[in-house]
């Protein structure tokens, strides 16, 4: 492959010294040394047209392997970055659903300007089950009992009861209660039924209770 533009070649000047021999190769009775030159002129302008086509057709398929070559390139890293990104994604997503409460959103509501109602951890995991609770855990006495209990009892903690047959069992801490001391339903003042009742289907709300589960309750 020639490295010089053949588009830039200057014809050489066949009427010197240098290309005499080439002259008299065409040099004949009928053609003399001028109209020799002028031969070899042509000669040179066709084949240096021809080697100008080749030149510029390789050049050209240079240029278009580079592009290739390029083009290549830029799809190879556009997939890698896709593939970083989907990687990215994934691993977000999951820890998303291994963290939910660090990415729950914060929902735009004003702060409560009065005590907030909690019940006892007795009634977390029931109602997210969406099995009924007594009414007299949502009274101003129970709340009050569980707002003194020690949030500190890790849940997994397990204390030691008497059972109703008269064995001794192993049950979760956050779910001893004297049964004694649980009022019944139908054995609470109006007071009582009133303030409990509404806290009650707030927290049935709050857990998203169904129909089927208001339908299941109403049995109580």
């Amino acid at each position: 492959m020639q490295a010089e533009d053949l588009n830039l070649a200057i014809r050489p000047d066949f009427s010197t010294k240098e290309f005499l021999d080439a002259r008299l190769q065409v040099t004949s009775d009928t053609v003399n040394d001028d109209q020799a030159t002028r031969i070899l002129s042509t000669l040179w302008e066709i084949q240096n047209a021809k080697d100008i086509q080749r030149w510029n057709t390789c050049k050209e398929e240079e240029a278009q392997l580079a592009r290739d070559l390029v083009d290549q390139a830029a799809i190879e890293l556009a997939e890698k970055q896709c593939c970083l990104q989907d990687e990215e994604d994934a691993a977000l997503t999951e820890e998303h659903r291994k963290n939910k409460a660090k990415y729950a959103p914060i929902l735009d509501v004003e702060v409560p300007s009065g005590p907030v109602n909690i019940p006892a951890l007795y009634t977390t995991p029931r109602l997210k089950k969406g099995e009924y609770c007594e009414l007299y855990f949502f009274t101003n006495v129970s709340l009050a009992e569980a707002d003194s209990f020690n949030t500190s009892i890790n849940n997994k903690a397990l204390t030691l009861l008497r059972s109703d047959n008269g064995q001794h069992v192993w049950i979760p801490a956050s779910n001893a209660r004297d049964k004694s001391a649980i009022i019944k339903d139908k054995d609470l003042s109006w007071e009582q039924f009133g303030e409990a009742s509404v806290r009650l289907l707030s927290a049935m709300r709050e857990h998203d209770w169904g129909l089927t589960c208001m339908s299941n309750s109403g049995q109580h």
